[in-house]
């Protein structure tokens, strides 16, 4: 009887975490379509077909987002735009506070992209473009 209320009590837990985590996904947003490959290149500074913004350094949806469609971790992209910015081949993508201000920055922007970490807040010519 204690064994099977361990494994219940080990799957509900398990579950648990995984609506956590599914519920904590992030989304990059934008007015205009691309395809999810072309979003790595602009956080990259290999394409300026759209405008980029980044979440503060601290972020865990930063991080997220770094990690699952960029590639890299935050330090390897430090590191990859000072070299940029330091032979002056592009300047660093500009940090918003929060999710509210790259979707304010993105609906006054038609040529921006950004990533929040809330589906819900994405609305009228915004489009989702990529889950992480």
């Amino acid at each position: 009887m204690m064994k099977k209320l361990a494994v219940f009590l080990i799957v509900l837990f398990a579950g648990m975490l995984s609506f956590s985590a599914s519920a904590n996904n992030g989304v990059v947003v934008s007015q205009t379509e691309i395809n999810e490959e072309s979003i790595a290149r602009i956080y990259l500074g290999q394409s300026r077909v759209l405008t980029g913004v980044n979440l503060p350094e601290d972020s865990a949806t930063r991080t997220a987002f770094e990690e699952a469609l960029v590639g890299q971790t935050g330090n390897q992209l430090k590191r990859h735009w000072a070299k940029l910015k330091f032979t002056g081949r592009a300047t660093p993508l500009e940090t918003l506070n929060n999710d509210d201000a790259v979707i304010e920055f993105l609906k006054s922007n038609p040529q921006g992209i950004g990533y929040v970490s809330d589906k819900s807040k994405v609305s009228g010519d915004l489009k989702v473009i990529a889950t992480f």
